[in-house]
């Protein structure tokens, strides 16, 4: 697991997977910088979702997928008492939600969503640094990933966790477009 990138330099598995996280995290930073609340909480149309939402549930699926998916722990969502910072029940997962609850989630301070994000950011990455290749075709221990993911290892959970963030970030960068233009 070992890819050749530029001249004699080699990157593991662990390496890309952190070069992935940390774009991941400096573009949803420089996506969300300077919206105001209303912009961010835009939603394109009433059965559509708003940047705050696509934000924490990018999150809540990162903490889910990590800690249960893979690392077979806690939530940082409980463990740290995320879910009382935000109003949000502790067992929420941060799936299924129609557009009426999308609309019912209760503001939230940039400040805080970003604190969230990195806080389960900070767990991302110190697991990719250290798991272990072998852990990697276990069978992932969390049963609800099964009914959508069937089979699903912890490397799938790995591999779905570059998927995941990705399609929440191009959603934010698209609703930030509406909101603010081509070069907003």
């Amino acid at each position: 697991m070992v890819a050749k990138v530029t001249g004699e330099r080699q990157l593991d598995f662990r390496q890309i997977l952190k070069l992935q996280f940390d774009e991941y995290e400096s573009e949803t930073k420089r996506l969300v910088q300077g919206l105001t609340d209303e912009e961010r909480r835009f939603m394109p149309s009433g059965d559509s979702h708003h940047i705050d939402f696509a934000l924490w549930h990018a999150t809540r699926a990162e903490d889910v997928l990590l800690n249960l998916g893979a690392r077979e722990q806690d939530q940082t969502w409980t463990n740290e008492g995320w879910s009382d910072r935000f109003g949000i029940p502790a067992e929420d997962l941060g799936l299924g939600y129609s557009a009426e609850q999308v609309r019912g989630m209760p503001p939230t301070p940039i400040d805080l969503l970003l604190a969230y994000y990195d806080a389960v950011r900070k767990v991302t990455l110190e697991y990719v640094a250290t798991v272990d290749p072998d852990e990697l075709d276990e069978r992932c221990p969390f049963e609800p990933l099964h009914t959508q993911l069937p089979g699903i290892t912890k490397g799938g959970v790995l591999a779905h966790m570059v998927v995941e963030p990705a399609q929440h970030l191009g959603q934010i960068g698209y609703i930030r477009g509406i909101v603010r233009g081509l070069n907003g």
